[in-house]
C-alpha cells in the first residue's frame, strides 16, 4: 500500500515532525477537526484515516472497514466522510507547519540556496471539482518548501505563497504580472520570469513602447540581447518597475518546433494571419529579471531559468506516482482533505529520499 511509510518508524517520525501527539491533538482541536472521541480515539488516528483514504488509495467504505479490522476506529463510511470533511483545515495546517519547518531549515541566509521555482497545476475531479496547487520548489535540495491549494479561479502569481528576503523567484509565462513582480521585489526577493513579446506593457529607458521587431533584429545579430526596461501598465496608477529584458536565441531545432506550435495556435484561434512578431519571438527564450547584470550575465541567467524542469518533474511525481490526478471526492472539503493528505505524504517521501542522499527521478 502507498501509505506503508506510515508503518513502524515512519509514523513516529511523522508525529515528531508535526510536533508530537500533544501538539497534533491541540492543532486538531484548534481547527475543529477533533471535538470528541466518538468512533475515532484521537487525532493521530484521524490522520491515519485521512492517509488511508488519500495516498492509501482506499474508498471511504474500505478505509472504514480496514480501520475496524486493524482496531484503529469503529465508524461507518458516512461517518468517516463527515470526519474527513471537517479535517480539511487541520490537514492544511499540518502541511503548512511541515513546510514551514523545511523552509526554515533551507533558509537562503543559512544555506546560500536562493533559487526558488514557482509553478502551479490543476487537479480536477467529479462534479466539476477543480483545484490549483501552487508550489515553491528548492532545486538544490529537491524539496517543496511552500505550497498553497486554491480554487481554479485564483490564478498563478509569484506572491501566491509566502516568500523570504534573498530568494530568487523563477516563474514561466503565466507569472509576469506587474503587481506580482512589484510585491516580490518589495519583499526583498529577486525575480526571473519568462514572457512573450505581448505579455507586459514594457517601455525603454525613455519611456517609449518597445520596438520588438528591431529588438529581434538586434538579438539575431549577436545571438543574445540584454537591456534595461520599465514594466508599466497601459491603464491605472502604477509606478514603472525597472528590470532587465534578456533574449537568448534557441537552437535551430527548438526554434523550428516553436514556430510550428505558434502557427498551429494561430490557426486554432481562427486567425488568418499570424503576427510576424510572434514568429520572430519563437526563435528566442525571452526573460525578465531583476538580477544584476554584472553578477549575472546573460547565459548564467538562462542557465538558472532552465532549472525549472525540476518543479515540473515534482508535479509529474505527484500525479503519476502518488496519483493526485485521480481526485475522487465531489464535496469541496472532502476534496481538500484528500489533496492535503497526499501533499503531506509527498513531503514525507521527499524527506525520506533526501536522507538516502539520492535525487528523485
Amino acid at each position: 500500500m502507498r501509505y506503508s511509510l506510515l508503518e513502524a518508524g515512519g509514523w513516529s517520525r511523522l508525529q515528531t515532525r508535526l510536533g508530537g501527539p500533544r501538539a497534533m491533538a491541540a492543532s486538531a482541536r484548534e481547527h475543529k477537526a477533533f471535538r470528541r472521541a466518538r468512533g475515532v480515539p484521537d487525532a493521530g488516528t484521524l490522520l491515519r484515516l485521512a492517509m488511508m483514504y488519500g495516498p492509501g488509495g482506499q474508498s471511504l467504505r474500505l478505509a472504514a472497514a480496514l480501520a475496524e479490522a486493524e482496531g484503529l476506529a469503529e465508524l461507518s463510511d458516512v461517518a468517516l466522510q463527515n470526519r474527513l470533511r471537517h479535517a480539511a483545515d487541520w490537514l492544511e495546517a499540518l502541511c503548512q507547519d511541515y513546510l514551514h519547518e523545511i523552509a526554515s531549515e533551507l533558509a537562503p541566509e543559512q544555506t546560500g540556496d536562493v533559487l526558488r521555482l514557482i509553478d502551479a497545476s490543476m487537479f480536477s475531479g467529479p462534479g466539476g471539482q477543480a483545484w490549483r496547487l501552487h508550489l515553491c520548489f528548492a532545486p538544490c535540495a529537491a524539496r517543496m518548501v511552500q505550497a498553497c491549494l486554491t480554487p481554479l479561479r485564483q490564478g498563478e502569481r509569484l506572491d501566491r505563497v509566502p516568500m523570504q528576503a534573498g530568494e530568487l523567484r523563477t516563474g514561466d509565462r503565466g507569472y509576469p504580472q506587474p503587481d506580482g513582480l512589484r510585491k516580490t521585489q518589495d519583499a526583498g526577493a529577486d525575480v526571473l520570469v519568462r514572457l512573450t513579446w505581448n505579455s507586459l506593457h514594457l517601455l525603454d529607458s525613455r519611456h517609449r513602447p518597445l520596438n520588438w521587431q528591431q529588438l529581434f533584429r538586434d538579438a539575431r545579430r549577436d545571438g543574445t540581447l540584454d537591456m534595461p526596461v520599465l514594466v508599466s501598465k497601459p491603464r491605472g496608477q502604477f509606478t514603472p518597475l525597472a528590470l532587465r529584458l534578456i533574449m537568448i536565441r534557441k537552437p535551430p531545432q527548438a526554434a523550428t518546433k516553436a514556430r510550428v506550435k505558434a502557427r498551429r495556435k494561430s490557426q486554432k484561434d481562427g486567425r488568418k494571419r499570424i503576427d510576424p512578431r510572434t514568429l520572430a519571438a519563437a526563435d528566442y527564450l525571452i526573460l525578465l529579471t531583476s538580477l544584476d547584470a554584472k553578477d549575472f550575465p546573460v547565459h548564467r541567467v538562462g542557465g538558472l531559468y532552465r532549472l525549472r524542469w525540476q518543479v515540473e518533474l515534482a508535479f509529474k511525481r505527484l500525479k503519476s506516482l502518488l496519483h493526485m490526478d485521480k481526485l475522487r471526492a465531489k464535496d469541496p472539503n472532502l476534496a481538500r482533505a484528500w489533496l492535503y493528505a497526499h501533499l503531506l505524504f509527498a513531503l514525507m517521501v521527499e524527506e525520506a529520499v533526501e536522507e538516502l542522499h539520492v535525487k528523485p527521478p
